[in-house]
């Protein structure tokens, strides 16, 4: 997301927020290791201001304006923008017991769910929370969490990777390190997609093919490297001591298609 679309968004959601109608009766949450949430929904239940505190992260005590959007007739998601990209922050669900509330932290693989306070809900004034969404929005706080910053994003990247090489090292008895073009990458791409999910696969799969099998590990020892890069079509072959391997953003069965080169090679 460019800066000025951040602008136009960003004055856009000021505009909303101070036009917005708040419903009379916001809700209240909590979560485990004192994680709380605050939802205000507007009156016509098409936006919600949230705010969540309680954790170890730029989004703490951050008013955010989320739009509601269903997902189907008894569920919604409540989206907003985060480092360029649309974000589901919070889930409403339908269960067996009831409704339920899930919230979704980034860079957590599990959702946070959450308990409905009554007493906390009480207290919450939603005219507050307007006035300190807008003192923040002033501050440009919503501004810069929801501005992409790739060098952020790729350093995610990297020190996962790193940590998928020392794994797939360690059963393969021999030092593995996944170099990635990222010079070359288009940054819709490393927006939109788990780069080290998709380049790690390599490593993946060797970790549990020399986990599996003392034959294939032998093998691996006389591998390095691998080198990885996004490109039309997956394609994957060996060079020296190195691995090249092209990968692509609708690859599927990649898990497979490593596998079975690895296994042949």
């Amino acid at each position: 997301m460019t800066r000025l679309s951040l602008l136009i968004a960003s004055t856009f959601l000021t505009f909303n927020a101070s036009a917005l109608e708040l419903a009379k009766y916001p809700k209240a949450f909590a979560a485990d290791k004192g994680v709380r949430v605050v939802v205000a929904p507007s009156s016509d239940e098409k936006q919600a201001l949230v705010q969540i505190s309680g954790i170890n992260h730029p989004l703490d005590e951050v008013v955010l304006l989320t739009d509601v959007k269903p997902r189907s007739q008894n569920e919604s998601d409540y989206a907003t923008t985060l480092d360029g990209s649309a974000y589901v922050l919070l889930g409403q669900r339908q269960e067996w017991g009831g409704e339920s509330y899930q919230l979704y932290l980034p860079n957590n693989r599990d959702a946070l769910y959450l308990s409905f306070d009554e007493k906390a809900s009480k207290v919450v004034k939603p005219a507050e929370l307007l006035a300190l969404y807008e003192k923040q929005k002033k501050d440009g706080v919503q501004e810069k969490l929801a501005s992409f910053d790739r060098e952020k994003r790729q350093q995610y990247h990297v020190e996962r990777l790193q940590q998928m090489d020392k794994e797939a090292s360690a059963s393969c008895g021999t030092t593995l390190k996944t170099e990635v073009n990222w010079q070359g990458m288009d940054e819709q791409l490393l927006k939109e997609l788990s780069v080290s999910g998709y380049c790690g696969e390599v490593v993946n799969q060797m970790n549990n093919l020399c986990s599996s099998s003392p034959e294939f590990k032998e093998k691996a020892a006389k591998l390095n490297t691998v080198e990885c890069s996004f490109g039309k079509e997956m394609k994957i072959r060996e060079q020296g001591n190195r691995i090249l391997f092209t990968t692509e953003r609708d690859a599927a069965n990649q898990g497979d298609f490593i596998n079975a080169f690895l296994r042949n090679r």
